[in-house]
């Protein structure tokens, strides 16, 4: 049995990292807070397990902030470039939202789903066969099945 192992960084190459595990899932979200986020019409993103997760180079800065729900997140950032590399919730869930464009391989950030449809920019056109809502999914399962099938996995 081979080792997994996929990796990525920030844009200056300061910060490394590698997952020792394949995300669970990943989403393109178009909130407006991912929209701010991102600069562009919407962020994608991997869930990948925490403990999947190591930093192996360089140092991360930290803001946190509460969202509408009262939810407590922070998000995690190369101090050198300021690439947002993941994001988290406090108390933790376990999970990150580790930002896609920062895998090393790309293909492992092909969104499973669509989030937050209803703050889309009217320009943007789902793919045909998208999973798509209206706000945030309060079922994973279809969004990890459809991953793992895209990538392969199931």
């Amino acid at each position: 049995m081979s080792e997994f192992k996929l990796t990525g960084g920030c844009q200056c190459g300061a910060v490394r990292y590698v997952l020792n595990a394949p995300p669970l899932m990943a989403y393109a979200c178009h909130c407006t807070e991912c929209q701010r986020i991102s600069a562009t019409a919407f962020a994608t993103s991997c869930v990948v397990l925490q403990d999947t997760m190591q930093i192996e180079q360089g140092e991360l800065s930290r803001i946190n902030w509460t969202v509408e729900s009262g939810a407590h997140r922070y998000g995690e950032f190369c101090k050198a470039c300021g690439v947002r590399i993941r994001h988290g919730s406090e108390p933790s869930q376990g999970i990150y939202s580790l930002r896609s464009g920062t895998l090393d391989d790309p293909t492992w950030a092909t969104p499973a789903a669509h989030t937050w449809q209803s703050s889309a920019l009217e320009w943007f056109t789902p793919p045909e066969d998208a999973l798509l809502y209206d706000g945030q999914p309060t079922d994973y399962a279809p969004i990890v099945e459809r991953y793992a099938k895209l990538m392969e996995l199931g």
